[in-house]
């Protein structure tokens, strides 16, 4: 029907007439009219759904960044407490090594009495002291490193797992022991006083830094230039120092070593007061090593050169402050004995000539790293050689030395030394072929934790308490000095 029909009016409105009758008709000529698109609504809560989202990868992110930081403390934890764990464990390894060694030491006489009768045997005399304490790492492998001490001893026979005490303990630890009369003593000395106590100590000091060979000496240009505290400080200056530093008076010492003279002049404490931080002389004698360093002079290079030449190795050092002023001859190195002897004759060639000083060194050091026993049974032996003499009998050590080595040697060109009658017994009595004061250093070792522990231990037999103290001298020994590092 067309739309132009009267009853598509309104009538089609009230079901009268079909609508699709009504409708206009298209022009086929005419492009189709476009429908609308319908505007698209979002769904509701859609908005809701996607912050939901971004918060559920935030609260992932704070969860990962929170157990990250909870699994790094507790691994940090779990080092800490295994690197305290290791650092106690070393320490008591460090102890177990001072003990045992204190325990060697005491052992001594036991084990030379063994070993007496294959020394006679082999030198023609009685063995003096034997150094037992050089072999502490092999002799007390078992305790140092049990696993490592088993397994080198496995076609030995020995069955380690019979002995009480031994097993793996997870570290080992080294040890060094040093008499410390093998070194030259700087403090106070124990059997002198006054006058003669600073004499003693001046001429062994002045003669150990090279003053019987100025201006030959290699270690002159230490005292030309200026030291730490911007002063120069002199050979003497030094010696000087040192003495005042324990002496009990306040005035300070002058030692003249042409005269081997010893006198006074003017006020100890005038550099000390001068300082940057001004302190005044202590008066007293030194407690420890490390107090050096309160000694005008006595900067780097004299402690790299005299105190500490190896801080890992105490055996290194030439001076001591634990010793009484008695040198150990078959222990002291042979530039220690120089400046012990040298400190009662100055006027000979071994003391001013640094080339027969040179070759006598290292004889001495050759002869030891050839022979490891004692050269010495009594101070006497030592005194003969030295003198060049001996009688020619099994003790004459010089005799037979240049008779295997040969009189042009280099190593026999010094001239010994000619020591008049009346000082023999009293250079006799400054030696001695024992050690009774020895520094023990023990150091554990579990992991990377390691613990360094030094300490003096006094062995002297006539050792007596503090008065008011009952008491006599400890098998192990009194200690001196105990320090944990």
């Amino acid at each position: 029907m067309k739309t132009d029909s009267p009853q598509c009016g309104s009538g089609w409105r009230y079901g009268y007439v079909d609508a699709a009758e009504c409708a206009p008709r298209r022009n086929p000529r005419e492009p189709r009219a476009r429908r609308p698109e319908p505007s698209v609504q979002p769904a509701r809560g859609s908005t809701k759904s996607g912050v939901a989202l971004v918060a559920v990868i935030t609260s992932i992110v704070i969860l990962t960044v929170f157990v990250a930081e909870l699994i790094e403390n507790a691994a940090t934890d779990l080092h800490v407490a295994t690197a305290e764990r290791d650092r106690v464990k070393a320490e008591y390894l460090a102890k177990s090594g001072i003990n045992l060694t204190r325990l060697l030491i005491a052992q001594e006489p036991q084990i030379r009495a063994v070993v007496a009768p294959f020394y006679q045997m082999l030198t023609g005399r009685a063995p003096p002291q034997l150094n037992v304490w050089d072999f502490g790492d092999t002799l007390l492998a078992p305790f140092a490193d049990y696993k490592t001490a088993k397994e080198g001893n496995d076609g030995s026979g020995i069955n380690f797992n019979l002995m009480g005490g031994l097993h793996e303990t997870g570290g080992t630890f080294e040890v060094i022991t040093v008499p410390e009369n093998a070194k030259i003593n700087i403090n106070s000395p124990l059997f002198l006083s006054g006058t003669e106590a600073s004499k003693s100590i001046a001429m062994q000091l002045f003669a150990l830094l090279g003053g019987n060979q100025s201006p030959d000496s290699p270690y002159d240009p230490m005292f030309s230039q200026r030291d730490a505290d911007g002063q120069f400080t002199t050979r003497l200056d030094i010696v000087s120092d040192v003495i005042d530093w324990w002496d009990y008076d306040e005035q300070r010492t002058v030692f003249d070593p042409g005269s081997k003279a010893i006198a006074s002049g003017g006020s100890e404490d005038d550099v000390y007061s001068t300082f940057r931080d001004p302190y005044v002389v202590k008066n007293q004698p030194l407690d420890s090593l490390e107090e050096l360093r309160m000694i005008r002079g006595i900067g780097d290079d004299f402690w790299a050169t005299f105190v500490e030449p190896n801080p890992d190795d105490p055996r290194d050092r030439k001076v001591t402050i634990y010793g009484s002023g008695i040198v150990n001859v078959n222990l002291a190195p042979p530039d220690v004995l120089l400046s012990r002897l040298c400190s009662f004759v100055t006027d000979q060639p071994l003391c001013n000539n640094p080339a027969q000083q040179v070759s006598f060194i290292t004889l001495f050091n050759t002869v030891r790293s050839v022979l490891p026993l004692a050269l010495f049974s009594t101070p006497k032996d030592f005194v003969d050689f030295i003198t060049g003499g001996g009688g020619g009998g099994a003790r004459d050590l010089y005799t037979a030395l240049t008779a295997f080595l040969g009189p042009e040697s280099p190593l026999m060109m010094w001239t010994p030394m000619q020591i008049p009658a009346d000082q023999r017994k009293q250079i006799e009595g400054r030696f001695l072929t024992e050690a009774s004061i020895l520094t023990i250093q023990s150091i554990g070792r579990v992991g990377k934790a390691q613990a360094k522990i030094s300490v003096v231990v006094n062995f002297d037999k006539p050792w007596v308490p503090p008065p008011g103290v009952p008491g006599s001298l400890p098998a192990l020994g009194v200690l001196h000095h105990y320090r944990v590092q």
